[in-house]
């Protein structure tokens, strides 16, 4: 009688959770990462959504409950940080305090000098009417457009423009006292 072979794998043939996320992570990445960066719009968050979902993928994979398609859960995961990125980057701009400061300058020296113009500024800008001011603020500061603007402060449109009009004279005006 002839040796009877089994068309079972053995369990020594069957890959660790560890080589399945290592495998999974050599051939889904740079797709993954690539889908990331659209999503958020910077390699350095996106590297990190990715990078936190095969590390999610490997610390529940005992758990999944589709087993068969970790790769679905990979995308499904690489997706769901990449929103909450975005949500976290659009709370963090609403809480931010308007701010008129360039963020890269050349020269501390060129620092001071910005300081100034935007104090000068600022100080100019609290000379105007309060609905000019806000439009103003809305318009260039905010980079609204005239209709959101309307809508931002509940007036028309014409409202927006004429105030707009308005203020940007009477700036220039001040401006021209000033130097």
């Amino acid at each position: 009688m002839g040796e009877v072979t089994s068309t079972r794998p053995s369990a020594a043939a069957q890959p660790t959770p560890d080589e399945l996320v290592d495998m999974l992570f050599r051939r889904n990445y740079e797709t993954l990462l690539r889908l990331a960066v659209v999503m958020v719009g910077s390699r350095e968050a996106a590297e990190d959504a990715v990078q936190d979902s095969f590390a999610a993928l490997h610390r529940n994979w005992r758990t999944l409950r589709d087993s068969g398609d970790p790769e679905a859960y990979l995308r499904s995961t690489v997706l769901n940080r990449c929103r909450s990125w975005v949500r976290r980057q659009a709370t963090q701009r609403a809480a931010r305090p308007l701010m008129l400061v360039r963020k890269h300058h050349e020269s501390p020296e060129e620092t001071v000098v910005d300081r100034d113009e935007v104090g000068s500024i600022v100080a100019i800008m609290r000379t105007l009417a309060r609905r000019q001011r806000e439009v103003l603020a809305c318009r260039f500061v905010l980079e609204l457009s005239v209709a959101e603007t309307a809508r931002q402060l509940e007036i028309s449109e014409g409202s927006v423009k004429t105030h707009t009009s308005r203020g940007l004279k009477a700036l220039q005006d001040r401006f021209e006292v000033a130097q």
